[in-house]
C-alpha cells in the first residue's frame, strides 16, 4: 500500500499529511503567530514613518471644510492630528506585541513541530531509536514518549488543533516503516535530505537577494536624506524632511535586523552544503544498523540548525 500522496511512479515517502499530530498542531500556531508578528511589527513601523512624515507637515495651512469633515473645529493643522493617530496607532501595536507575545508561540511552535517531524523520519525509516530490530509495541511506546516530552515546555495555545482526525502514529508512517532497507534509504533521500537540501538552498539565496535589495533601498533613502539636508541648508527646501528620512532609514534598519537576513543567508548555506555531503553518503550504508546510526547522525546534525536558529532569534 502506498503512502498517502504517492504515485505508482514516485517513491513512497512520509509528506506533510503523514506526520504527528504535535507536528499539525504546532507547524499551523506557529505560521499563524509568524504572520501575526511580521504584520504587526510593520505595521508599527510604517505607521512612524507616516508620523514623521506629518509631522514635517505640521504647521503648514491644512484647512478642515465642512463639508469634508464633520468636525467641532472649523479649521486646525490637520498633518498633527495625523501624526497623533500614527503615533497612538504604534503604540498600540508596540502594546499588542509586548502583551500578547506571538514570537513565543513562533518560536517555541517551530521547535515543537521540528522536533515531533525528526522523530516521524526516525521511526519510520528505522533510525535510532526506533530501529527495525527492536519489538514493534516497545518501539511504539517509545515514539509516543519522546512525543509526549515535546509537550513540557509548550504554550497550551501552541498545540490548539484544527480538528481531531490527526494521530501521532499516522498510517503513512507504518507503512513507510514496514518496507524494505532500501526503498527506506530511498525515501529519506527524497522525502527528508533532499527536501531539506532545496528548502535551505533557496532559502539562502532568497535571504541573500533580500539583504542586497534593501540595502541599495536604505543607502538611496540616505542619499534622498542628504539631498534634502543640503537644500534644507541653502533655503531651497521650505518643508524639513530631515526626520523623515531619518525615520524611514531607522524603520527599514530595524526591520532589516528583525529578519536577520544576513545571519540566515549565511547560515542556511552552511546547512545546505552540510545536507548535500550527508545526502552523498546514503548509498554506502547496507545494513540496519549502520543505517539506523547514519538516521541518528544526519537527524541530530538538521536538528542543531533548527537549535540555532531558535536562540539566535531569541535573542532579536
Amino acid at each position: 500500500m502506498e503512502s498517502k500522496g504517492a504515485t505508482p511512479d514516485e517513491p513512497a515517502t512520509l509528506h506533510k499529511e503523514d506526520l504527528p499530530a504535535i507536528y499539525q498542531a504546532a507547524n499551523d500556531n506557529s505560521v499563524e503567530a509568524q504572520r501575526k508578528f511580521l504584520t504587526r511589527s510593520w505595521s508599527g513601523l510604517v505607521m512612524i514613518v507616516i508620523a514623521a512624515g506629518a509631522g514635517a507637515l505640521v504647521g503648514e495651512k491644512w484647512i478642515i471644510r465642512e463639508e469634508w469633515v464633520i468636525n467641532p473645529l472649523d479649521e486646525g493643522d490637520l498633518m498633527g492630528v495625523v501624526a497623533a493617530a500614527a503615533f497612538a496607532l504604534a503604540m498600540l501595536v508596540r502594546v499588542y506585541l509586548l502583551t500578547e507575545r506571538p514570537e513565543r508561540t513562533w518560536y517555541g511552535g517551530r521547535a515543537a513541530a521540528e522536533s515531533a517531524k525528526t522523530l516521524a523520519w526516525r521511526y519510520s525509516v528505522g533510525g535510532k531509536p526506533f530501529g527495525i530490530d527492536r519489538d514493534p509495541d516497545e518501539v511504539d511506546v517509545a515514539l509516543i514518549e519522546s512525543l509526549r516530552e515535546i509537550l513540557t515546555d509548550l504554550d497550551v495555545g501552541i498545540l490548539t488543533m484544527p480538528s481531531g482526525k490527526w494521530k501521532q502514529i499516522t498510517q503513512g508512517m507504518r507503512e513507510l516503516r514496514a518496507r524494505s532497507l532500501e526503498e527506506r534509504k530511498e525515501a529519506y533521500r527524497i522525502g527528508r535530505i533532499e527536501d531539506q537540501l532545496d528548502w535551505y538552498s533557496r532559502k539562502a539565496m532568497w535571504n541573500k537577494t533580500r539583504f542586497e535589495l534593501w540595502n541599495i533601498c536604505l543607502i538611496s533613502i540616505e542619499a534622498l536624506g542628504l539631498i534634502a539636508a543640503i537644500l534644507a541648508a541653502i533655503g531651497l527646501l521650505p518643508i524639513d524632511l530631515l526626520g523623515f528620512f531619518g525615520a524611514v532609514v531607522a524603520a527599514g534598519a530595524s526591520w532589516l535586523q528583525m529578519k536577520q537576513h544576513s545571519n540566515l543567508a549565511e547560515a542556511y548555506s552552511v546547512a545546505a552544503q552540510e545536507l548535500s555531503t550527508i545526502n552523498d553518503r546514503i548509498p554506502s550504508y547496507k545494513t540496519e544498523e549502520s543505517w539506523a546510526q547514519f538516521v541518528n547522525e544526519s537527524e541530530t546534525a538538521i536538528s542543531r540548525e533548527h537549535t540555532l536558529w531558535r536562540a539566535s532569534s531569541t535573542t532579536k
